[in-house]
């Protein structure tokens, strides 16, 4: 979801220009909503995607699945004829617009960047981790980017094989397949530092979704001398690791919940939207519960919300570790219940409320 609702704010931007997006059945009625259309196009499937990154697997990224959505990237790119494509976060399309001699613009993440200045950290829920963990910072962070050098040219094999059967150009590794002709770091600077950039690379603000709806109906519903707590969990979140909020024992506190599309959480204190617009509820919350997604953590930097962050694969992971070095957040993947009522009770006694003994 992320990745389609910031491409609509930047197209927001240039509405004198036409803007078509790729249809998404899920997200398609956010592309109208503001206005734009939308084309048929061959993706990779999100569910597979989203299942393969929650265990730091990259087997989609096979020859198959690339040739299917690059040749239909093509197929479309020859038949709509384009000024330019804008891709975030899409495999293929660096060598699509190179087989069709268009300019590619490429939505990025900062960590992302080969010029980042950070560590991609080894995802939690990689077998390595427990070991890589024992040993001091410098050395793991030593081993981990002598590995990842080595994985990046694992996972670019079949790209490599189909860039040389269409007679494109030689790239050597995924996180370069990822560039564009133009770059655009969706990050603030401070966030995630960059090593010197190059000039196609550029930083620009990030591109939260702006949203018209006012909320003043799930504002109504709260309870005003509760604390309010706001729960996003984004598109990929981990509901049943939260399940416990259903007990009764949290009822000393609101519940707003977003995107629990199963209301896998459920009680009288737990307020269901399946999209909210969290620039409009956050001046009501005390803190926010999510999963470290970009767009998510930007609106809890906007409203200085503190984060605790429950994620779903390493991308995540990679957001929270920044917000953890900053103290802006904390991941609770280990322990969210533990993490929850620590700050329930926090808030809670703050508001001079004395059922915060109850948790």
């Amino acid at each position: 979801m992320s990745h389609y609702l910031r491409c609509i704010e930047l197209a927001k931007q240039y509405k004198h220009y036409e803007i078509l997006f790729a249809y998404s059945k899920k997200y398609n009625s956010f592309v109208k909503k503001a206005g734009f259309g939308s084309f048929n196009v061959e993706t990779f499937n999100p569910v597979e995607v989203m299942k393969c990154a929650e265990e730091f697997n990259f087997s989609w990224l096979n020859t198959e699945n690339i040739k299917r959505v690059f040749k239909s990237q093509i197929k479309i790119i020859n038949e709509l004829k384009p000024d330019m494509v804008i891709g975030d976060t899409s495999p293929t399309l660096k060598m699509a617009t190179e087989a069709c001699q268009i300019k590619y613009v490429a939505l990025m993440n900062g960590y992302m960047s080969k010029h980042y200045n950070g560590v991609r950290t080894l995802s939690i829920t990689h077998p390595g981790y427990k070991h890589l963990i024992k040993l001091p910072e410098n050395v793991r962070d030593f081993i981990t980017k002598f590995a990842e050098k080595i994985a990046f040219k694992i996972v670019h094999k079949p790209f490599r094989k189909i860039r040389k059967e269409n007679n494109l150009s030689y790239v050597s590794n995924y996180i370069n397949e990822m560039e564009g002709d133009e770059n655009l770091l969706c990050d603030e600077e401070w966030l995630f530092p960059q090593n010197k950039l190059p000039h196609n690379y550029r930083f620009i603000k990030p591109l939260c979704y702006e949203s018209n709806d006012s909320e003043d109906n799930l504002i109504s519903l709260l309870d005003p001398l509760k604390p309010t707590v706001c729960v996003c969990l984004g598109s990929s979140g981990n509901w049943v690791a939260l399940n416990f909020l259903s007990d009764k024992k949290y009822s000393l506190v609101n519940i707003i919940v977003t995107g629990d599309l199963k209301q896998t959480l459920a009680g009288q204190h737990i307020y269901h939207r399946e999209f909210a617009n969290l620039n409009a509820i956050l001046p009501k919350c005390a803190f926010l519960i999510c999963h470290g997604g970009n767009g998510t953590i930007y609106e809890g930097l906007r409203h200085k919300k503190y984060m605790l962050c429950l994620t779903s694969h390493f991308e995540q992971e990679w957001n929270v570790q920044r917000l953890s070095k900053l103290n802006l957040g904390t991941m609770i993947n280990n322990a969210p219940e533990f993490y929850i009522n620590r700050k329930i009770k926090e808030v809670v006694a703050e508001n001079k409320k004395p059922t915060y003994e109850k948790l």
